[in-house]
């Protein structure tokens, strides 16, 4: 093990020996919390006196004679759109489950060459990454990109993608769940009860986190003997939400609750119901069943909304990488979303 750093008074490079010295314990109990060394348990306070230790003494572990040594780099290579900040969600769970086991990330950009993906593997062969998260699209499956994982033999995880891919591990949200948690959230009678809106982008066609939910919608209003009520749209088709509001306020039984997929819909929604002189919270009860942006208290009222835990499926990406004991390799996590209250949903 060699290292960079001074000790104190000595002007000298500390060692590993001075962080063993130092934290009194011994020199192979430092490798284990540096390396990570299976098969030598360490407690937490060893753990924080090593760690400790190493920062008095400003020793640095030199990476490339350790990668050669252990086979490892200690580092975790996160790939993702950086201009999404559903990716930054995801680093931030990634660099907390990372640095609980001495681990750093290192960040690949996303761009429309599909080149950026082999390129981490060029890094895994020659031993700069030990892994590789992706976030994808909930749509991507791509089969000779996993064709080159295995080619090359990388742990690799997904965040989104390959849900109907076996033997590809993945990190998923439970989309089914969240949508039934905030229609109970949400509530209603056979006089009124929550009106489905799915906004889509770019393509019209639905992939399963879409189709997830509109089945959970379904399953909820049938088991009550409600007739299930979806509507879809452009997510900017502002023209066409104040029409629904207008030709459904005209009625004249009050609009429904509203429970809309993803939060950046709520905006137009919000828009065309001020526009009409109808007011969220009152007038209209409206929830999104997935906080896209993280903008719903910055809406106002603010707005109620699912959130999609994407710094939990960082971190539960990082644990399925580095510790497949806990799992087969390949296999698929799905992580539970909770509800962000707000004032488009009065309680009380």
């Amino acid at each position: 093990m060699t290292g960079k750093g001074k000790t104190p008074n000595t002007g000298k490079r500390a060692t590993s020996f001075d962080v063993a010295k130092a934290a009194g314990v011994s020199r192979s109990l430092v490798s284990a919390v540096i390396n990570g060394t299976p098969g030598i348990g360490v407690g937490p306070e060893t753990r924080a006196k090593v760690l400790k230790a190493i920062k008095d003494l400003n020793y640095q572990v030199d990476a490339q004679a350790r990668a050669m040594k252990t086979g490892l780099s200690r580092c975790v290579a996160a790939f993702g759109d950086m201009k999404n900040p559903l990716f930054l969600q995801v680093l931030e769970g990634m660099q907390k489950a990372c640095a609980e086991r001495g681990y750093h990330v290192l960040i690949s950009g996303q761009s429309e060459d599909e080149q950026d993906r082999l390129d981490m593997l060029d890094l895994y062969r020659q031993r700069r990454i030990d892994g590789i998260v992706t976030l994808d699209d909930t749509d991507y499956e791509s089969a000779a990109w996993i064709a080159r994982v295995r080619e090359s033999g990388v742990p690799y995880v997904s965040v989104e993608g390959y849900a109907g891919t076996e033997g590809v591990a993945s990190v998923l949200a439970d989309y089914r769940d969240s949508i039934r948690e905030a229609l109970d959230y949400l509530g209603g009678t056979a006089d009124r009860y929550p009106v489905y809106l799915e906004a889509y982008e770019d393509r019209p066609e639905r992939n399963w986190a879409e189709r997830d939910r509109i089945a959970a919608y379904e399953a909820w209003c049938s088991a009550r003997g409600w007739t299930p009520v979806v509507h879809r749209f452009h997510v900017h088709d502002e023209a066409w939400l104040g029409l629904y509001l207008e030709e459904t306020a005209a009625a004249g039984r009050g609009l429904p609750p509203i429970l809309i997929n993803w939060s950046v819909g709520a905006v137009p929604l919000y828009r065309a119901a001020w526009k009409r002189g109808i007011r969220i919270g009152d007038e209209l009860v409206l929830m999104a069943g997935d906080n896209t942006r993280r903008s719903n208290a910055y809406l106002s009222p603010s707005l109620a909304s699912v959130e999609i835990p994407y710094a939990e499926m960082g971190e539960e990406a990082v644990r399925l990488l580095l510790e497949p004991s806990q799992g087969e390799r390949g296999s698929k996590r799905w992580l539970r979303a909770s509800i962000r209250p707000g004032d488009s949903v009065p309680k009380g």
